[in-house]
């Protein structure tokens, strides 16, 4: 089964085809705001690299949110344009949970925190057992001031792009876990999921609107 997967949610980009669970290639780009530019050449230079187009694909996975409006709204609407274009299935992943995901091996509580600026963060707690994962706290919004409210009371992994103001502000030490989400880790959770399961962005917070001067 050949799986493009790919992320645009949080600043970052990263594309990956796959083989099942067996990563054929793989691009993904740090540099801020480059989604809507870069997403649909890197998807197509992916496939060039593996000498196949649209039609060869077997499956879609995206991430859905939590994440800045515009990743989130850039990359679902390539997402469900592939899903129409190619009529092949589109799961998509919660991008917590693909961070939770990606140190499955851990064993214990994940806490998953993502910058969301503004002293906000994007949160969920996940519990590692087995090289599997469960939501124990569904992903929410929260503040700065209030995120004590929601630590792990024992040992957990802090993870995401916040684990280093978080771990700051509650005197935790830093591991090296990356806080990219990589599209490979979303490809590879998408073969635990169903193409039924919700399509819906996961914004948690409305657009930030300014006014227009007049």
């Amino acid at each position: 089964m050949k799986i493009l997967a790919f992320d645009t949610t949080n600043s970052t980009l990263s594309v990956a085809l796959l083989e099942d669970q067996t990563l054929l290639s793989k691009n993904t780009i740090v540099e801020s705001g480059k989604q809507a530019e870069l997403l649909v050449s890197e998807i197509e230079k992916v496939f060039r690299e593996n000498k196949i187009w649209y039609q060869d694909l077997d499956l879609i996975a995206a991430t859905q949110g939590p994440g800045s409006f515009t990743g989130v709204r850039i990359g679902l609407t390539v997402a469900r344009t592939l899903k129409i274009a190619t009529n092949k299935p589109l799961i998509l992943i919660n991008s917590l949970e693909a961070l939770a995901f990606a140190n499955r091996d851990y064993q214990g509580e994940i806490f998953v925190a993502i910058d969301a600026k503004m002293d906000e963060f994007f949160i969920g707690k996940f519990l590692a057992q087995n090289g599997e994962i469960t939501t124990i706290l569904e992903s929410q919004l929260v503040k700065l001031e209030n995120i004590n409210d929601f630590i792990p009371k024992g040992e957990f992994l802090l993870c995401g792009s916040g684990k280093k103001i978080i771990s700051d502000l509650i005197n935790k030490k830093l591991t090296d876990e990356s806080e990219i989400i990589e599209a490979d880790v979303v490809g590879i959770l998408a073969l635990k999921k169903s193409p039924s399961e919700t399509q819906n962005a996961l914004y948690l917070r409305s657009p930030k609107i300014t006014e227009r001067k007049k």
